[in-house]
């Protein structure tokens, strides 16, 4: 053996070092010494590629004499432990077979079941106790009990209606407390009494009845738990109905299952209340799902005018997640109150905390330290933080910290609901069902195959591994329609992402997250010239956290990165985040200036495009002409080469039309009309979008020429392309440009017609630029048909809708802006500058929806 010392901090003493279950830990540890004295984070690493991952505080514990270890827990630690006195055999014992993994797991499996039965020996009621053997009753709490009005009254009522009643939720979110609580609720329903059996320190399944019997206060005398149980509670010895509450049950699921559903059979005045991170699954059983505290909205505190820090009254309306963090901080730093100063952070903590109570409790004893202000700068790393430091030190081991909570979460999962967390985990603001089976599961693996030493799953692993995540309430279903959606805490995202970091797999899941979502793109993109445009509009937007972290990271040598930023030109424009979008395309060409390779020119030109249209929709006209150039430049080279004609002149003809929407802005009619003219003649067959867009800039730069007829004939040719294809967004414009034309003809009614089924269309996409758009055209019609402070109100309600986008009022169109001008000095001159200005302040504070809703109606 070469084995050298190895830096690092001094593993704590064994409790009980001469005691079975010291011997055991003692053991292992001296297994890893013998192994070459790995880090744990090294084992943790090597259980990784074994396909049973743990992490390194789960094998820290595991060896620590203060509990006896699950068998899994426990062959993963000899596992790993040989595996890496494999890779380094100049650190580990040297001795022949020393590391003969089948010989030492037999070995150490004897070991563990030892240890493992004097364990349960040392806690198992005594089998010669007295009849009148103590009852368990539930615990005091110490700690004021907050919010869960309707869980407690949902929990009484499920406890009058059956007869098995299991708690779950996430780790830390409040099922102990609850159960106790409910229970206190509902005891005098229960005159044969309410009995406690805390399973969280049982390791061995047989232990389970063992230990009810003891809560029921019910001695042995020989007999299984069963039959003892059943004769002092049955119809022979009724002492009246009693309330058996089984608290975590996670980790012995089968054992307290089958135990529960043979006690409910054999003793009909029993109810059990279970408390656990999963459903037991037995017949009968009612599971009341506990979620985190409510949090408060994102509403502004209240307005004050005093100087000093004004505590707020009880019943201020925060919600049970601020109410339960002050309590608990008020416990840590005497004095610590709710005032109208401190309100904002304190209510932005318990939103970045989700209204996990442990999260809140250990979060407020950091306050003897640091202000709410700092704990908030902290979060991104509230593994760490909310640590030993703040930990209660009488709470069992595993809820001590919030690591601690997921560590035991994780032990608990299966490899493939392990490899499932960890994928997921790189999701933003929650993934569909569908989704998350597409980017978990591996192509080429057969349906059920589960992980295997590449890590792949089959789809139906997959599925069976979420719908585990979602039974621990790892993953939370979430309504979204007719389509099932899955989300997780932030907290639990956080953990599985630096499982997956440690896992080296992060590469590969963004890799898939990208992929997929930027796919999910193209193929919207592929359906904005039909009658699904708006189905797949609102598909994407309920994918916009998701659509912005591929983006983020967004790789043109990644097959399908140009196809699908291309592919968001309509969402980013049509949902009003044309900022954002801008944003996020000028970051794509910063990164990939010129194309990659010859076969991706043609998707680097179509991507490029949409930069272009959108900075210049921004206002930023020197950056989208610096891009044209830039795909001009591309186009001239592929042509000289003798490229694909018919891909290349699609992409000349919509650069083409992109050159004339940019003159259309800045009212150059001639410019507009080179342009646009172009593009229907560089393409035998130009992409329908692009020959409506290119009718309509002729039409409106015929509009500005004063030549009317031709405008209405171009803008009806492009009318006609969209009512046939059945899309709406084209659609709606091209009513608001025959609208202008009606109104510049003097036909004010049909404009009015024409605009509200252009707001109609407007709404229903959800387009709200384009829907103050057409609201500054009816302003003006209102103001000529002689209601001019409506059309003050409209005015105001339009210019508020354009300030979160960043872009310019009417997109900059020249014609536009002046026309608008002119409407509001009129409007201002019949109304009076005082009445135009409380009109155009009120529908500027009532928003367009509110203020459309009235004028539509």
């Amino acid at each position: 053996m070469g084995r050298m010392p190895r830096p690092g901090r001094r593993p704590l003493p064994v409790p009980d070092p001469g005691s079975p279950l010291g011997l055991f830990a003692r053991d292992l540890r001296a297994l890893r010494e013998r192994a070459g004295d790995p880090s744990y984070q090294a084992l943790a690493q090597q259980s990784g590629r074994l396909g049973s991952p743990y992490s390194a505080t789960s094998l820290r514990n595991a060896a620590s004499g203060r509990a006896v270890p699950s068998w899994e827990l426990t062959r993963t630690f000899v596992r790993a432990c040989a595996a890496f006195a494999r890779e380094h055999p100049e650190r580990a014992d040297d001795r022949p077979h020393a590391w003969d993994e089948p010989v030492l797991l037999d070995a150490w499996q004897a070991r563990w079941r030892e240890a493992a039965l004097h364990d349960a020996l040392a806690d198992a009621p005594s089998r010669s106790a007295p009849r009148d053997a103590p009852r368990s009753r539930p615990p005091r709490p110490l700690t004021r009990f907050v919010g869960r009005g309707s869980e407690l009254d949902e929990g009484a009522r499920l406890l009058g209606a059956a007869r098995l009643v299991t708690l779950t939720g996430v780790g830390g979110v409040g099922k102990t407390r609850l159960a106790l609580r409910l229970a206190e609720t509902v005891a005098d329903l229960f005159p044969g009494g309410v009995r406690w059996a805390e399973l969280a320190a049982l390791t061995a399944p047989e232990m389970v009845g063992h230990t009810v019997a003891a809560a029921l206060g019910v001695p042995l005398e020989g007999r299984t738990p069963l039959d003892a149980v059943a004769e002092a509670l049955g119809p022979r010895a009724p002492d009246g109905d009693v309330l058996l509450v089984l608290d975590n049950c996670e980790h012995l699921l089968d054992a307290t299952a089958a135990l529960c559903h043979a006690l409910l059979q054999a003793v009909p005045n029993l109810r059990v209340l279970a408390s656990s991170r999963q459903p037991l699954n037995v017949p009968g059983e009612h599971v009341l799902r506990v979620g985190p505290l409510p949090v408060p909205g994102d509403a502004p505190p209240p307005e004050h005018t005093d100087a000093h820090s004004n505590p707020l009254p009880e019943d201020a309306g925060c919600g049970a997640a601020v109410e339960l963090f002050v309590d608990r901080a008020a416990a840590a730093v005497p004095g610590f109150r709710l005032t109208t100063e401190n309100r904002a952070a304190v209510e932005r903590l318990c939103r970045r905390l989700e209204g996990l109570p442990l999260a809140l409790e250990l979060a407020a004893r950091w306050l003897r330290l640091l202000s709410v202000e700092e704990l908030l700068e902290r979060l991104d790393q509230r593994l760490n933080l909310l640590g030993a430091a703040g930990a209660d030190r009488t709470a069992p081991a595993r809820h001590r910290t919030l690591r601690a909570v997921f560590d035991w979460s994780h032990d608990l999962c299966p490899p493939e609901e392990r490899l499932v967390w960890e994928r997921l985990s790189v999701c933003a603001d929650g993934v569909r069902l569908a989704d998350a089976e597409a980017l978990c599961a591996d192509a080429g693996l057969g349906t059920t195959a589960g992980p295997g030493t590449d890590g792949g799953l089959g789809a139906s692993a997959v599925l069976d591994a979420i719908a585990g995540l979602v039974d621990k309430s790892l993953l939370l279903r979430v309504e979204s329609g007719d389509r099932t959606r899955l989300r997780m805490l932030e907290t639990v995202r956080l953990y599985g992402r630096e499982c997956l970091a440690a896992s080296r797999r992060e590469a590969d899941a963004r890799s898939r997250h990208r992929a997929h979502y930027l796919g999910l793109a193209r193929r919207a993109e592929a359906e904005y010239g039909t009658a699904r445009q708006q189905s797949w509009l609102l598909r994407l937007t309920g994918e916009h956290a998701n659509l912005r972290q591929a983006l983020r990271t967004a790789d043109g040598a990644e097959p399908g990165t140009f196809e699908g930023a291309f592919g968001l030109w309509l969402y980013w424009i049509a949902g009003g985040d044309i900022g954002e979008g801008a944003h996020w395309m000028r970051q794509l060409a910063e990164r990939h200036p010129t194309p990659p390779d010859d076969a991706s020119a043609p998707a680097w030109c179509r991507a490029m495009w949409t930069t272009a249209f959108l900075v210049r929709m921004h206002g930023d006209v020197e950056s989208a002409e610096s891009v044209i150039d830039r795909i001009d430049a591309v186009l001239a080279e592929h042509g000289a080469r003798g490229a694909d004609e018919g891909e290349w002149a699609g992409i000349a003809a919509a650069t083409a039309q992109l050159r004339g929407l940019s003159a259309l802005l800045l009212s150059d009619a001639e410019g507009t009309e080179k342009h646009s003219a172009a593009a229907l003649r560089t393409a035998e067959r130009p992409s329908m979008l692009t020959r409506q867009q290119a009718l309509a800039q002729l039409g409106l730069a015929a509009s500005m020429r004063g030549r009317h007829e031709e405008a209405a004939r171009l803008i009806g040719r492009a009318l006609e392309i969209a009512e046939a294809s059945g899309e709406s967004w084209h659609r709606s414009y091209l009513l608001w440009i025959l609208a202008i034309e009606d109104i510049e003809t003097g036909a004010p009614d049909r404009a009015l017609r024409l605009l509200r089924s252009s707001l109609a269309l407007k709404r229903r996409l959800g387009d709200r630029l384009g829907a103050a758009t057409v609201s500054e055209t009816l302003a003006g019609v209102l103001a000529r048909c002689g209601d001019p402070r409506t059309a003050a109100v409209l005015m105001g309600a339009a210019q508020a809708a354009w300030q979160p986008a960043g872009a310019p009022q009417l997109w900059g169109f020249a014609a536009l802006v002046e026309h608008r001008e002119r409407a509001v000095a009129e409007v201002r001159r019949l109304l009076g500058r005082d009445a135009f200005e409380r009109s155009h302040g009120e529908g500027g504070r009532a928003g367009l929806d509110r203020v459309l809703d009235a004028v539509l109606d």
